[in-house]
């Protein structure tokens, strides 16, 4: 059994194609941002490459929500206030909202829906102990 082998040229040059049994060689154009995703509806991270702050878009799906009429987030980021950021519902019945934090830090979070019932991140990093009760707080690591 013959097995392939992918050779790279560093004559070929990116747009061009290379000759037949070849693979070219390609530099990355530079990205301004590095993004990371978790999961379908979970956290998506885009870290900054000129500044020490990373974007979280926080997304809670529709079967978490349901028929909420409002989600918001209350973390270590915003001193727990749970008016500070109000998430928006989009089109499919799911919540999200972008926050800017500081990198190099993790932060515990929670969704206040409907300002009755606190629910987790289905994709959180990690999951804390909470001082406030039995359960859990949801943590984001950036």
């Amino acid at each position: 059994m013959a097995t392939a082998t992918a050779r790279t040229s560093e004559k070929n040059t990116p747009g061009r194609r290379a000759a037949p049994g070849k693979a070219t060689t390609r530099t990355k154009k530079p990205v301004a941002d590095e993004t990371v995703k978790t999961g379908t509806n979970g956290m998506k991270k885009t870290y900054s490459k000129t500044k020490n702050t990373c974007k979280v878009t926080f997304s809670l799906p529709h079967g978490a929500v349901k028929d909420a009429r409002s989600v918001c987030i209350a973390g270590e980021f915003n001193d727990w206030n749970i008016y500070a950021h109000q998430l928006k519902r989009r089109k499919d019945g799911s919540f999200s909202l972008t926050i800017e934090l500081e990198r190099g830090r993790e932060y515990q979070f929670r969704y206040l829906i409907d300002d009755m019932y606190w629910e987790n991140d289905w994709a959180a990093d990690k999951y804390v102990p909470s001082a406030f009760g039995d359960c859990d707080n949801s943590a984001v690591i950036v």
